[in-house]
């Protein structure tokens, strides 16, 4: 290496790339590139910008190019050809240009207002958007907090109401309490998980949709039955399918749910929905007054008592012809209990198909039938062996029996009618 390569100075690369883009900027303002040339190019540049920063560069690029082209009858006068060639075809674009410049305004002077609102309207626009995109980072910091808090406050929440319910057990005991004290403890306690079992239901019970199309089996029971002076009322009606459903079929229903979140999803929808108590609810309904009741995945959460007394209380209230249909998970098809059954805390147990035949009946509903409904698909049953000799026969015959206890139908109805 050579004594002067030695002693150069170091070359300071961004500082000439600093005044090459001034001296791209000066020339800018000075109007010495052609604006479509420069568009392009800006477009290149955008198109190597980061992510984060483009929606706002398009904002600017596209105003930019609307206000280059706000005026219809300024249409470019340039040609990619040399030469005498290329001189004769501008000097006709500029000719075409002149002469058709008055007609052309006149003719799109509509067009050419519309575009200016638009280039004004624009202008006005893209402050408005990147004053919303510059708030978007701080609303999003504000509600992950917000999240982390209402996370922190439901253990509290749980853990106050537990207590205070114990205070009043043995207030109770003492004969102390106030009447009726420890049923309303007990009832914030549930209202309390509302939310929580919302976003349970929407997680494992699955799509709206899907449970829609399901229940949709349960419309011809009721379409002969249900009328405005008898209405179905569906009771536990969770997310309201069902009562979306009997809507749309031109059947007249309302329903009943416990949890106040479910309620105000429902109500938030346009369905006819209460909240309550469904034994306090139906008890206050006159008898023979409605058409049809629906309790889907509803009893599983009763105690024996509780499901006794709500048979025979839907049995009286409907009026003649009327059905009662619950549905519940099927406790037969035991791959059911180590999945949705018990899945749900809120369940207390299951309901074999057959004693909730014997309850319909006991309760003097005619009729009666088991719908067995959700097989599970075929890809989940055990396959059977091929060949048709004894043993094939035999095999077979315990893959089936097997299939049938484990893999037959998740869900179960029961429908009655009086």
């Amino acid at each position: 290496m050579s004594q002067e390569e030695k002693s150069a100075p170091p070359v300071d690369v961004r500082a000439i790339l600093a005044e090459v883009d001034q001296a791209v900027e000066d020339k800018k303002a000075a109007g010495f590139y052609d604006p479509a040339e420069l568009r392009r190019v800006e477009e290149a540049a955008l198109a190597a910008r980061s992510v984060d920063d483009e929606p706002g560069n398009l904002m600017k690029l596209h105003h930019a190019r609307l206000k280059e082209y706000w005026e219809p009858t300024g249409w470019g006068v340039d040609t990619h050809r040399t030469g005498a060639a290329g001189k004769l075809i501008v000097g006709l674009k500029k000719l075409i240009y002149k002469v058709s410049r008055f007609p052309m305004s006149v003719w799109l002077a509509r067009q050419a207002r519309f575009n200016d609102e638009v280039v004004h309207l624009i202008t006005v626009l893209l402050p408005l958007v990147a004053n919303v995109r510059s708030r978007l980072p701080q609303a999003e910091k504000r509600l992950d907090e917000l999240e982390i808090s209402l996370a922190r406050t439901a253990p509290r929440i749980e853990a106050l109401l537990a207590r205070l319910e114990r205070v009043v057990v043995e207030q109770e005991a003492k004969g102390e309490a106030a009447p009726g004290a420890l049923d309303e403890v007990r009832k914030a306690r549930f209202q309390s998980r509302g939310a929580a079992y919302l976003e349970f239901e929407n997680a494992h019970r699955g799509q709206r949709e899907l449970i829609k199309q399901r229940q949709s089996v349960y419309l011809p029971f009721f379409a002969k039955s249900v009328t405005p002076q008898a209405p179905l009322l569906d009771l536990g009606c969770g997310r309201g399918e069902f009562l979306e459903a009997a809507k749309e079929a031109g059947l007249s229903a309302r329903g009943l749910e416990l949890n106040p979140e479910m309620v105000a999803h429902c109500q938030g929808r346009g369905l006819e929905v209460a909240e309550g108590d469904a034994l306090e609810y139906l008890g206050a309904q006159p008898n023979a007054s409605l058409g049809g009741i629906l309790m889907a995945q509803l009893i599983e959460h009763l105690t024996t008592d509780e499901l006794h007394e709500l048979v025979s209380l839907a049995a009286l209230k409907l009026a003649d012809g009327g059905h009662l249909i619950a549905e519940t998970v099927n406790p037969a098809c035991l791959t059911t209990l180590s999945g949705a059954f018990y899945l749900d805390l809120t369940h207390h147990k299951p309901i074999h198909p057959e004693a909730a035949r014997f309850l319909w009946k006991g309760a003097g509903l005619r009729q009666v039938e088991v719908l067995y409904l959700s097989p599970y698909p075929e890809q989940y049953r055990l396959p059977q062996a091929p060949g048709g000799d004894p043993t094939a026969q035999a095999l077979n015959e315990t893959v089936q029996r097997l299939n049938d206890l484990l893999y037959s139908f998740q869900d179960y109805a029961v429908v009655g009618r009086k």
